[in-house]
């Protein structure tokens, strides 16, 4: 790093809160100088552990900079390797606090922009946008628009629907928020993805639909009609292979069709609070239904009618 950068980076270490005039000052400084390794760009990490949300202008150039840095200034442009996917992760994990929202917006930026980036950067990005909620310990709109987009950028070779371990960090983080005041999204994107995740696992060849039982598909647009999300799959459920991958098991998959078809048929006479009863019983959960627990009841009950009998009877 030269000694006009070191400068620089000294000078702004000092500030304690920074101007849309200071912001704009040290863009034209910053870039001016150049950006063009991680050494000079471990010197804004630090800056911004201390500026981070101090003005919006500070963020945007944080982000602007440091994403510049590993998608422009290094070679291949347009890729992020491994050595630096490991500082990312190094970077935004040093603190004993949760992840800095300008620091997981940084990552959803270069995943988004990047040509190609190692599918753990993905997940970290997931991983650092639960975090925020759990340090928080509430689900806020911005955070939970963060975690809709760790979700849908694509990032290595990830699965066309929500992957086991995707699920489970949305599990694990609404267990630790469940009775906070969440905003409202939360519960709708938990519905929609853990649904998902749920509706592939059971479909006899979740491959065969890739754009109905896509990420992009559910979770991309969160104001679809009620009712009308989903193709009619009722019928469907009478069709070899179904619930199989969930019970492992040909007459426990067989059953769940019965009682899904069934309760599919009959779904007026089915009460939210009876669905809900019957598929906690038997998915073994001992405890109160969350308001995002049953925001995903009732898109079942809405968008695939008699699916949670049937998925209960597999699990």
């Amino acid at each position: 790093m030269d000694q006009g950068f070191e400068g620089l980076v000294a000078q702004i270490s000092n500030v304690v809160k920074v101007s849309e005039y200071d912001a704009h000052l040290f863009a034209t400084e910053l870039y001016g100088h150049g950006i063009e390794s991680l050494t000079d760009a471990d010197g804004l990490f630090n800056i911004n552990f201390q500026l981070a949300g101090s003005s919006p202008v500070w963020d945007r150039l944080f982000i602007a900079a440091i994403k510049d840095c590993l998608l422009v200034q290094s070679d291949p442009r347009n890729w992020v390797s491994e050595e630096e996917a490991d500082w990312l992760i190094d970077k935004i994990s040093r603190g004993p606090t949760g992840p800095i929202a300008s620091e997981v917006d940084l990552l959803l930026q270069v995943i988004r922009y990047a040509e190609g980036v190692p599918e753990r950067l993905g997940i970290f990005a997931l991983e650092a946008a639960c975090a925020r909620i759990t340090f928080l310990g509430k689900a806020v709109a911005e955070d939970v628009e963060r975690v809709r987009r760790a979700l849908i950028v694509p990032a290595g070779e990830r699965s066309n629907w929500i992957t086991a371990h995707e699920a489970d960090l949305l599990v694990q983080t609404n267990d630790l928020v469940a009775h906070a005041l969440n905003d409202p999204s939360w519960n709708d994107l938990f519905a929609r993805a853990i649904a998902n995740r749920l509706m592939a696992r059971a479909h006899p060849d979740p491959a065969s639909q890739p754009e109905l039982l896509s990420r992009e598909h559910w979770i991309g647009d969160m104001r679809p009609e009620p009712g009308t999300f989903l193709e009619d799959v009722r019928s469907a459920f009478t069709e070899d292979g179904w619930f199989h991958q969930i019970s492992r098991d040909e007459a426990k998959a067989q059953a769940a069709r019965q009682v899904a078809r069934d309760s599919a048929l009959r779904e007026a006479d089915v009460s939210v609070d009876d669905e809900a009863a019957w598929f906690l019983a038997r998915v073994g959960a001992d405890k109160s239904v969350s308001l995002a627990e049953r925001a995903l009841i009732d898109f079942l009950k809405v968008e695939a009618p008699g699916f949670a009998q049937g998925l209960a009877i597999a699990a």
